[in-house]
């Protein structure tokens, strides 16, 4: 398969076939890569359909092939393959980077480097699908999208003025539950998240491994007492005034879950000026 260069009016060719988009193309459909001239119609509209019914099917799994997945999005297949964000190694068997779904061979790669796991922070569609066709463990954890704006992140203070919660914080005042379980619900969820780090041999990754993948992977620099991996990331002022936010929204339990050490605990609030 050959794609030419992409302009303002891109033109991809697939042999014979040509597929012109303007600034931001459309899904091509599975007819214009799949079908020759003379057979019949395609029963499927996309190559997405293509790839969830076939995967769903045991007699048709078996012929999934990268080529599908790369058709998924043609502009995003072209960009990755020739203009690909750098995979960075963070820790023996880790890696980070960007969404691979559009270049399978270059996911297939980590497994020789000793990845077995793939953290999805993205919510990326199909994803999952590719990593266990590829024989990857896919765990999706879409948390730090906007995460700043909300608990646990948040004062309940600035909560309640943002929802205006009446001052009265009676106990069937809706937003104060709501509160606690947005925050309650992110905790959780990080925690999980961390477990999954500990494993080790991960490749994590969001859409293109920028700003959620920075996010995810300085807070566990920061709340992960078991990570002796990558330690780079340097958090900017917010961060630092979210993170004192969210350690204060920390229980007990959640300190012991996470794996807090007296001494731990005692050096993140030196390094987050947290005083006691």
């Amino acid at each position: 398969m050959q794609i030419s260069p992409v302009n303002l009016y891109n033109k991809i060719s697939f042999g014979k076939y040509s597929v012109y988009y303007d600034k931001r193309p459309k899904e091509i459909t599975v007819d214009d890569l799949l079908r020759k001239e003379g057979d019949p119609p395609n029963p499927y509209k996309t190559t997405r359909e293509y790839i969830r019914e076939a995967y769903a099917d045991p007699y048709l799994v078996k012929k999934i092939k990268d080529k599908d997945f790369e058709s998924i999005d043609l502009y995003e297949t072209y960009r990755r393959k020739n203009i690909p964000l750098p995979v960075k190694k963070i820790n023996k068997n880790c890696y980070r980077g960007e969404t691979l779904l559009y270049t399978p061979k270059r996911l297939a790669a980590l497994k020789h480097k000793g990845v077995k796991n793939v953290i999805d922070l993205a919510n990326v569609e199909d994803y999952d699908i590719l990593c266990d066709l590829k024989g990857f463990k896919y765990y999706n954890f879409p948390l730090f999208l906007d995460y700043r704006k909300h608990p646990p992140f948040v004062t309940r203070e600035q909560y309640r003025q943002k929802h205006q919660i009446p001052d009265t914080h009676l106990p069937d005042d809706s937003e104060e539950f709501a509160y606690d379980n947005e925050a309650r619900r992110f905790i959780d969820d990080f925690k999980e998240l961390v477990n999954v780090i500990n494993q080790g041999n991960f490749y994590i990754s969001c859409d293109h491994g920028r700003i959620r993948t920075d996010a995810a992977l300085l807070m566990n620099q920061y709340f992960n007492p078991k990570w002796d991996g990558d330690k780079s990331l340097q958090p900017d002022a917010e961060q630092i005034v979210k993170f004192k936010i969210f350690y204060n929204n920390l229980s007990n339990r959640d300190k012991r879950d996470l794996g807090f050490t007296e001494d731990f605990d005692k050096d993140l609030r030196r390094k987050l000026a947290i005083s006691r």
